[in-house]
């Protein structure tokens, strides 16, 4: 007898580890996580489900869909469901393989698209673009101050720590523009 795979935000939407990494635009994407969201709360809504005891919640349902749709929420997500031995490897496809390795964004192919830009490195489980970097990710990370990214294999548990560093452009006196990493002080300044 099979037994279900463990509950996490992807079984309550129905949705496939892979679907980040199955080449859909984030726009298909996000369209993708709003059916399966409408589909679950309908699923599960108390007035029309057939059970006495609804098996998932709306909040769950509502968490569910608000992690997965933020990236850095949902990185997270991912990261525990890989520490617990329940991520996307153990959902079914490959072997469980633990690692995390650190390397700069430099080291990534760079893939200018034509919505926003993406970084990858081949995954040693054979996934051509297993480590997926989007801009939007290394935006969000700067944002809240980081500057480093986790990002998780889809077809195994490996992790990679991507660092990054912002370059904020200034226009000096001339109107010269002038490269600076955050952080850093003008060699004029020191």
């Amino acid at each position: 007898m099979d037994t279900p795979p463990p509950r996490n935000h992807y079984t309550t939407l129905s949705l496939p580890p892979s679907l980040f990494s199955s080449g859909l635009t984030p726009e298909e994407i996000k369209q993708t996580l709003k059916k399966s969201y409408r589909r679950a709360l309908l699923a599960h809504h108390p007035d029309k489900s057939t059970t006495s005891s609804p098996s998932v919640t709306i909040d769950e349902i509502t968490l569910a869909y608000t992690t997965l749709s933020t990236p850095s929420l949902r990185q997270a997500h991912d990261l525990s469901l890989s520490s617990s031995g329940s991520g996307p490897a153990a959902l079914g496809r490959h072997k469980l393989q633990t690692g995390i390795e650190t390397i700069d964004l430099d080291d990534l192919t760079h893939h200018e698209g034509e919505e926003e830009d993406e970084w990858y490195k081949a995954c040693r489980c054979g996934n051509p673009k297993g480590f997926l970097v989007h801009e939007s990710d290394l935006e969000e990370a700067a944002n809240g101050g980081l500057e480093e990214v986790v990002v998780g294999c889809q077809d195994c548990s490996l992790w990679l720590r991507v660092v990054f560093g912002v370059v904020v452009q200034d226009q000096d006196q001339e109107g010269e523009t002038t490269e600076q990493k955050k952080g850093e002080t003008p060699a004029a300044a020191r």
